[in-house]
């Protein structure tokens, strides 16, 4: 939880108090996406790591589905546009568009990922093997950041799966003005992530780079 204001931090520590297994992580600032994925990561236990969106966009069955699939998988991800997904509550319309266009650009520019169809969506699976050798490659920390997960599997010889899921969209009141300026970031994220696997990589640490990254996403 990072920089919730909504109560969600108070609802999950006084939960915490029933579940001794449920251990909350409360940050002041905003880690992004990503960056409160990589967080988790560090604190999560057990052989496989289990990533779903707060509002529950799929049934428990669903879930165990990517599981299952993990015992013979390094990352299972689900997808909204397979032939076996099924959508119960559609995204509106310039959601919809703005994941087709990411998903195509992504495709252009990562050609190990061409035979994805989903990378965003919020429920995956990932084996703590593969964690441990692609960890140190984990450095977008916006929505992109399921990009650089599943690329920086792949590209580490690990298998991956994409699974069709029952999926609910739950609108969370992002209008369009603010899709845009995230569609933004997640391109600048994807160029980002393609010098790093570049021979341009030392630019990315140069001072001019650090500084524009600050200003971009803000001081984590």
């Amino acid at each position: 939880m990072d920089g919730c204001d909504d109560g969600t931090s108070e609802i999950v520590l006084q939960m915490a108090k029933q579940y001794s297994r449920l251990v909350p992580l409360v940050y002041p600032n905003r880690l992004g996406k990503g960056g409160a994925l990589i967080e988790g990561f560090r604190h999560a236990k057990g052989d496989y790591l289990v990533m779903l969106d707060a509002d529950g966009p799929t049934p428990p069955e669903g879930l165990y589905r990517l599981i299952r699939e993990a015992k013979s998988y390094d990352l299972v991800i689900g997808s909204r546009y397979m032939k076996d997904s099924k959508i119960l509550v559609k995204e509106p319309l310039p959601r919809i568009f703005l994941s087709r266009a990411f998903n195509i650009l992504v495709r252009l520019m990562f050609r190990r990922l061409r035979k994805f169809r989903d990378t965003q969506c919020g429920v995956k699976v990932l084996r703590r093997d593969a964690l441990e050798k692609i960890g140190k490659d984990l450095l977008i920390t916006d929505l992109a950041f399921d990009v650089n997960l599943i690329y920086s599997t792949a590209l580490n010889g690990f298998k991956v799966r994409e699974v069709g899921i029952t999926w609910r969209h739950e609108e969370g009141g992002s209008k369009v003005r603010g899709l845009l300026n995230v569609s933004i970031k997640m391109l600048l994220s994807l160029i980002r992530l393609r010098i790093y696997y570049s021979r341009l990589k030392p630019i990315l640490e140069s001072k001019i780079m650090r500084r524009i990254s600050e200003f971009i996403y803000g001081r984590v």
